[in-house]
């Protein structure tokens, strides 16, 4: 057994701070079994139970990775390295016996603390992980330590942490970052929660309404448009199938233009991950940045599935640039069906109604209709538009959209249905502004005057919903209900540690997380440290070498100077009676101790022999013996120095 049961209770308590994120992602059986280990490693040593002999420790290692590969199959990831990494730390704690097995429990934890940024590298993430390696090292420092309290061993711990950190900072920016996710491991949502599908049909837009998740944050260069411009463009639907609309039409790309709109707005906007391939840009954007394309019906698309979160580089402007015109394949709808819808929109074409005049037609039916914004319309089957325009009349931006989109096919005007997000809130804490599913919207594009013309039938059915967000008309303090002042108070007070906390948290995804391959090298190229060149990778491998050498020896120098003993008092007050001594005429020989100091002192002036006497007896006392008193020597030395001679 471990000599020292205290200090096996501490490194399994560091064990336990490690593995604690780790308890709710992994099997129940790895859980079970760890802690398991774990108790009966504590009664090997507080209760003398027998160490498991070595045949049955190679069973349970055996069984163990049994488990594993039959709970998993045959494939081996992120989550079954974690769980094997978890099963070995209940493993190696049932053979601890000596210090060198709770070294190498401590340095698996550290192993066991590092794989939590492969589901997470959020803010509180970081900071337990920050804690964990704290407890772990404090643990290590206290297993080597002779004292028999923690604290001391915690701040020596944290004293290491905090040497580290300008290393870990000059390793941070100037170390080359590999481009793409951590060791290639995605970091996979549900669907359902960070976004809507490419499809469109009653209810997909609606059931993202209240939700407060965060679709994407933007950073403005310059003043930020009107909230009535603010529309997120992410896909452009072309086909019904009588249910739904969905993408069905081969795209082009973008014809590219060199000379960017006066009238542009410049933005970064960072996208949390939704698994799929789209972007969102400010209606409407006019150049692709580096690792996506600029399709020809103005929507962005990455290269690469945002199974994580990306930061992008858009330019937008009003009008962008000049659209080819639709085909006939604009205005296809299903051969039968909604009979209504249909009636009525040939109608407006057989009186002989323009473009313009068929979408203030379709705006004022649904200003004057009777109809109601709501995010319950109902069930609907069969024809539903025909039940939304003349039935229930009831529904989201999901139905108006549609509906009008239908009607305006129907009388021969090329349309389609655009998908995003509408609005977006400042965070004043920040100066950026937080796009949440909740903004998630849909309007409709009719072409019209050799463009596309954004139309959205809600500005008329809803307009509180465009000027003051989608809570306008889902929370009931947006349809006018009362609140009391102490719960409106608390709302307002919990609003400002909510917009704290993005702020934060957006400050550690721009600067720590956001800081990618592409982002170091255009910090290198400011510093003008071209790494493509040999002449500019020469010049940063030289700054990295300077840095790291001013670091490691700033670092050893905080040691060894850590390591200096404060100066001894009582060996100042006698250094002053010494150079008292020396300005009488009396110095001290470099070999001479104290003892024979006063004695030569006695026999060259006896009338300060006594005195002399006294002040060494009380020195040597404190100095060389177990006794002395402190203010008796000050006090002597003091009156010493003060004669005369």
């Amino acid at each position: 057994m471990i000599h020292d049961k205290r200090r096996f209770s501490v490194v399994l308590a560091a064990l336990a701070v490690a593995f604690a994120p780790h308890l709710l992602r992994v099997p129940l059986f790895v859980g079970a079994f760890v802690c398991a280990a774990w108790g009966y490693a504590l009664g090997m040593q507080y209760r003398g139970w027998a160490v498991p002999p070595r045949w049955l420790r190679v069973i349970l290692a055996l069984a163990c990775l049994a488990l594993v590969f039959a709970w998993y199959g045959r494939s081996f990831g992120r989550d079954e390295g974690v769980a094997l990494l978890s099963l070995m730390l209940g493993l190696k704690a049932i053979e601890s016996k000596s210090v060198r097995d709770m070294l190498a429990l401590l340095f698996l934890a550290y192993f066991v603390v590092v794989t939590n940024v492969l589901y997470s590298q959020g803010l509180v993430m970081s900071a337990y992980m920050i804690f964990s390696v704290l407890a772990v090292t404090a643990a290590l420092v206290h297993l080597h330590s002779a004292q028999a309290r923690l604290a001391p061993d915690l701040r020596r711990g944290a004293v290491l942490l905090a040497q580290s950190l300008p290393l870990a900072l000059l390793l941070f920016v100037f170390f080359p970052r590999l481009p793409g996710a951590l060791w290639g491991v995605q970091d996979d949502r549900d669907e359902g929660v960070t976004g809507f599908s490419d499809t469109l049909e009653p209810g997909s837009v609606s059931s993202l309404s209240l939700s407060a998740e965060v679709a994407f944050r933007v950073d403005f260069a310059g003043p930020v448009p009107d909230r009535d411009a603010l529309y997120w463009r992410g896909l452009v639907l072309d086909s019904f199938d009588g249910a739904r609309w969905f993408r069905a039409l081969p795209f082009e790309l973008a014809a590219r233009d060199d000379v960017l709109p006066p009238d542009r707005v410049e933005y970064a906007l960072t996208l949390e991950p939704h698994g799929k391939e789209w972007l969102f840009a400010l209606d409407l954007p006019v150049a692709a940045p580096r690792g996506t394309v600029l399709r020809s019906d103005r929507t962005l698309a990455s290269l690469r599935m945002v199974r994580s979160r990306m930061r992008f580089e858009l330019v937008s402007a009003p009008v962008a640039g000049v659209s080819r015109a639709p085909g006939p394949e604009w205005t296809a709808l299903p051969g039968e069906g909604n009979p209504q819808a249909r009636e009525l929109a040939l109608g407006w074409k057989a009186a002989g109604l323009g473009t313009r005049a068929m979408i203030d037609a379709a705006l004022a039916l649904f200003r004057d209709g009777g109809f109601v914004y709501s995010l319950q319309p109902g069930a609907m089957e069969g024809d539903i538009i025909d039940q939304f325009l003349f039935a229930s009349r009831r529904g989201y931006c999901e139905h108006y959209a549609s509906a009008m989109t239908f009607l305006l096919r129907t009388a021969g005007v090329p349309a389609r249905v655009v998908a995003g997000y509408q609005g977006g809130e400042m965070n004043p804490m920040g100066e950026y502004m937080i796009v949440r599913q909740s903004d998630a919207h849909a309007w409709v594009e009719a072409w019209d005057g050799g463009r596309w013309l954004r139309v959205d039938p809600t500005s008329v059915v809803a307009p509180q919903r465009l000027a003051f967000g989608a809570e306008a008309v889902t929370s009931p303090q947006g349809q006018g209900v009362d609140m009391p002042g102490g719960a409106r108070i608390l709302r307002r007070a919990a609003r400002f540690f909510q917009l704290g906390w993005d702020a934060a948290n957006n400050s550690w995804n721009q600067w720590v997380l956001g800081f990618s391959h592409d982002r170091q090298r255009s910090l290198w190229q400011r510093l003008g440290f071209d790494p493509s060149t040999r002449e500019g990778a020469g010049k940063l491998a030289g700054l990295l070498a300077l840095g790291l050498a001013v670091v490691l020896g700033a670092v050893f120098w905080f040691m060894l100077r850590s390591r200096r003993q404060p100066p001894d008092p009582v060996v100042l007050l006698y250094a002053r009676f010494c150079r008292r001594m020396e300005r009488a005429g009396l110095p001290r020989g470099a070999a001479e101790g104290p003892l024979d100091y006063a004695s030569r002192i006695a026999r060259e002036r006896p009338e300060l022999g006594p005195a002399v006497r006294d002040l060494v007896d009380a020195y040597a006392a404190l100095r060389y013996g177990s006794g002395g008193d402190m203010d008796v020597f000050n006090r002597l030395v003091g009156e010493f120095i003060g004669r005369r001679f």
